[in-house]
């Protein structure tokens, strides 16, 4: 997709500004989300599976009742072996054009992009980087170094790009997140609630026999128990339950993101290209506004002159969304060019709950 004409594709230039630090794509093109370096979004997405797996199944299931405990383990259990398998390859995956696939050795350094020869990375659909004719939907992503089939973000939980070949494993690995978030709460809130009401329907394991004190308790059952006293399992249980909340409202609010873009036939890029276009055509009575100075996108008046009247703070709050979309289209070139995958993807959700509330009508 081109902002200007149809010969053309909107793609990653070949530095960008970020957070006032320029950015430059690595000169070896990535192949997937295990090539170097890891990002630490993704260090950390790992350590909450393994920590939360942990937990369900040596801590909490094990407290359930006999009959439930099995079909927590069945169900669980399916849930999070699924999300580990598409995790995997969504991960694995190499995203990029089949012919770049093909073609394309990822031990060789990419050449840097003469802005003075070409106005465009991808120009009628060919890639003056990669050297090859690539599909319409194709982009050249600037943090893998190469043209992605059917581009839709970069994902630094993944760090991987997801384009058409990895699509439906990133939307999968979301969907069974939430799924296995939901099942972890509705265990956790059982456990609470039984140990308020009950506490002995939670020790009907045959290892808690031996067990005279009501203040201990068995981690980790059936094969490597470890007593412990109760107040350490309601800090973890609390813990545990605090990163589940946490998790749930971001991976909820990312999967009704996608649903909702596959519900309008759009990929995440074609979705802020087309936002950016909406709220700047919204903007233009505002940007004219006497009290309001803008450059480039950034406000010049200080908050003084915007916060003395009610449609002052109005304008300052529409603003501020306005400067973030114009960093978004113009703080890299004039010619174009994208960089929606470098935006986080909370952050493009996150904007499409706060733009009704913000924007002056």
């Amino acid at each position: 997709m081109d902002t200007r004409s149809g010969s053309q594709c909107s793609v990653t230039p070949e530095a960008i500004l970020n957070n006032e630090k320029l950015v430059l794509p690595p000169r070896i093109s990535r192949v997937n989300g295990w090539s170097l370096p890891l990002h630490y979004f993704q260090v950390v997405t790992w350590a909450v599976f393994v920590g939360l797996s942990s937990a369900t199944f040596g801590i909490f299931i094990p407290l359930l009742p006999h009959a439930w405990k099995y079909i927590a383990y069945v169900v669980t259990g399916g849930i999070f072996s699924f999300h580990l398998v598409v995790h995997l390859i969504a991960s694995c995956i190499d995203p990029a054009d089949s012919k770049v696939r093909l073609m394309k050795n990822y031990s060789q350094p990419m050449p840097l992009f003469d802005r003075s020869k070409h106005a465009h990375v991808i120009q009628n659909q060919f890639c003056h980087l990669c050297k090859v004719t690539v599909n319409k939907k194709t982009k050249h992503c600037i943090s893998c170094n190469k043209c992605v089939s059917g581009f839709d973000h970069h994902c630094k939980w993944i760090n991987n790009c997801v384009g058409s070949r990895n699509y439906w494993f990133f939307f999968s690995t979301v969907a069974s997140a939430t799924a296995g978030m939901l099942c972890l709460i509705a265990i956790l809130l059982y456990v609470l609630v039984q140990y308020l009401v009950n506490p002995r329907v939670l020790r009907t394991d045959p290892k808690y026999e031996d067990v005279k004190n009501m203040n201990t308790w068995l981690l980790f059952l059936p094969l490597f128990p470890v007593q412990v006293q109760t107040l350490i399992v309601v800090i973890i249980g609390m813990l545990v339950l605090l990163l589940d909340f946490l998790g749930l409202v971001h991976l909820g609010q990312l999967l009704i993101f996608h649903i909702y873009l596959k519900a309008k036939k759009m990929t995440t890029f074609e979705y802020l290209i087309n936002t950016c276009k909406e709220e700047s055509s919204k903007h233009q009575a505002v940007r004219k506004d006497p009290y309001v100075q803008m450059d480039k996108g950034f406000l010049q008046q200080g908050d003084g002159a915007l916060g003395s009247s009610a449609q002052g703070v109005k304008a300052k709050s529409s603003l501020l969304i306005h400067k973030h979309l114009c960093h978004f289209c113009t703080s890299v070139n004039q010619d174009g060019d994208s960089t929606a995958q470098r935006w986080d993807l909370t952050l493009l959700s996150r904007l499409v709950w706060n733009f009704s509330s913000q924007v002056i009508p």
